[in-house]
């Protein structure tokens, strides 16, 4: 009896350590759904990380394009009103430019066809035919052989040197206003930068006046801005349009003097092929 008493106890014990080990091992389980949870909200971010994508970058890449970008509207609002003194001499030189490829050309200068009729009718000696072609003709070089032709009289004969030095002088007289017209441009380039320069001083002005009398940080802060950018917009145009007219100035005087030397060869000869039959 003693003996099955002993074996009862011992039993009962070792099914209490059995129970006891059961419950330990299954309470670690508990928490296992929380941890696929946090591997599930990981994993996006890690393959989000994978790719290069970092949140929020998308945002700010589109609002620094937006910021950077500046349109000529912009530029003619916040230059201020010294922006159209500007946008009219831009302008004004694009017009004075075609004006002077439109007129600063061979055939309105001196025309080939007026310069054969006009040589062949010096090559004749008709001096009366060459004085109505000359009258019939706007030319620059009908202008010129026009003056030499009032030296000639029927009945008096007329030395080469009157003619020559007649042609020389309404030769330069011609060229001085065409010289003249071209200056025009040339003073659009140096203006341009000055009104700039303008702008670039009106612009200082706003902003140390913002800076005195603004209340708050920000005030100052926008009243400096926009003097910077004033100033800035308005070097930025009067420098454009100033290179512009400078370069097309360069250009065209060049292309002038080409001009100007033929038109005075083409009297040249003219007058070369008259000389002869006046000093009869």
């Amino acid at each position: 009896m003693r003996l099955l008493r002993i074996l009862s106890v011992v039993g009962l014990l070792l099914g209490y350590v059995s129970f006891g080990q059961g419950t330990a091992d299954a309470q670690p389980a508990i928490p296992q759904p929380a941890a696929k949870e946090v591997a599930a909200t990981e994993a996006p971010a890690t393959s989000a990380a994978n790719l290069g994508i970092v949140p929020g970058e998308s945002k700010a890449t589109e609002a620094d394009e937006e910021f950077g970008k500046i349109t000529l509207r912009d530029i003619m609002v916040k230059g201020g009103w010294l922006m159209n003194v500007i946008a009219f001499l831009s302008f004004l030189a694009i017009a004075l430019v075609i004006f002077y490829l439109l007129t600063m050309r061979a055939e309105v200068l001196y025309p080939r066809a007026f310069v054969i009729e006009a040589q062949d009718a010096a090559e004749a000696g008709d001096i009366e035919s060459l004085r109505e072609l000359c009258q019939n003709n706007s030319s620059n070089a009908a202008q010129i052989l026009s003056v030499a032709l009032e030296q000639c009289e029927e009945g008096k004969l007329v030395e080469y040197s009157y003619l020559r030095d007649a042609v020389e002088d309404e030769g330069v007289r011609q060229a001085g206003l065409l010289w003249q017209r071209l200056q025009y441009l040339m003073d659009i380039a140096v203006i341009a930068p000055m009104v700039g320069l303008l702008g670039t001083v009106c612009g200082m002005m706003v902003s140390f006046s913002g800076l005195e009398s603004g209340v708050s940080f920000v005030n100052k802060a926008d009243a400096l801005a926009n003097g910077v950018a004033q100033a800035m917009y308005t070097t930025f145009g009067g420098l454009i349009v100033g290179i512009f007219a400078m370069s097309m100035y360069d250009f065209m005087r060049g292309r002038l003097s080409k001009l100007i030397s033929g038109m005075e060869g083409a009297c040249g000869s003219v007058l070369r092929r008259l000389s002869p039959k006046i000093r009869k």
